[in-house]
């Protein structure tokens, strides 16, 4: 006998293919966990990663296979729509030479590589005269509330990629994004470091993914 959801996925697909707008966040999360999740009714499961994930914009952050119902394969999923997205946002500023004039813009290229990260990651991008990304290094990947960071270390990447400006982020895993004493003093030791082969140090950014805080927008640098 064929299950009342095999009528409700072909359904679903079809409203997104004439009008996504029309479809509810867990409709989106439903179709998506269909893929992974076979001969089950997917609907009560997609509603319950939403709610433990408090909205569509934390399931990249959540660990899916807490949800009754779901397992292992569920979080490789999300991870790999995540890395998708990183990649996708790391391969059109490379190949489009994107500006990252602003803040915000600098968040959107990293959020989905380093803002959901349960670990400290501490990345620097790589710019040149015109603000072009050249590309960028992950530095250190710590613990839950350390990197170790090496201004040595980053001028001789700047070096290398020929960079003129740089701009240094990391992750706070606690989605607190108040700069700590050592945040304020590794950013002075860097901008005075990159300073000896004239190279600027544009801004610091902590990345959550919620949000992020600017150390130059809010006077730190």
């Amino acid at each position: 006998m064929k299950k009342h959801y095999h009528g409700h996925r072909s359904r679903l697909k079809e409203r997104l293919s004439k009008n996504p707008d029309s479809m509810f966040d867990y409709e989106i999360i439903e179709l998506l966990l269909g893929y992974v999740v076979k001969g089950k009714d997917v609907k009560p499961m997609a509603k319950d990663l939403l709610k433990q994930c408090e909205g569509i914009s934390g399931i990249f952050g959540c660990k899916s296979s807490d949800i009754k119902g779901l397992g292992e394969e569920s979080d490789i999923f999300f991870r790999l729509i995540r890395e998708f997205y990183r990649r996708v946002n790391l391969d059109k500023a490379e190949k489009e030479k994107s500006l990252v004039d602003s803040p915000e813009k600098v968040y959107e290229f990293l959020k989905y590589h380093i803002g959901y990260s349960e670990r400290e990651v501490f990345v620097v991008l790589l710019l040149d005269s015109a603000n072009a990304v050249k590309g960028y290094e992950v530095m250190s990947e710590g613990t839950v509330n350390q990197a170790n960071v090496y201004p040595r270390e980053i001028a001789n990447k700047a070096l290398q990629k020929g960079a003129t400006a740089a701009i240094i982020c990391h992750n706070h895993p606690s989605a607190n994004l108040k700069p700590s004493n050592d945040d304020l003093r590794i950013t002075r030791k860097i901008k005075e470091g990159l300073s000896l082969f004239d190279i600027g140090l544009l801004d610091h950014l902590i990345i959550t993914a919620q949000g992020f805080l600017s150390f130059k927008r809010e006077g730190y640098l």
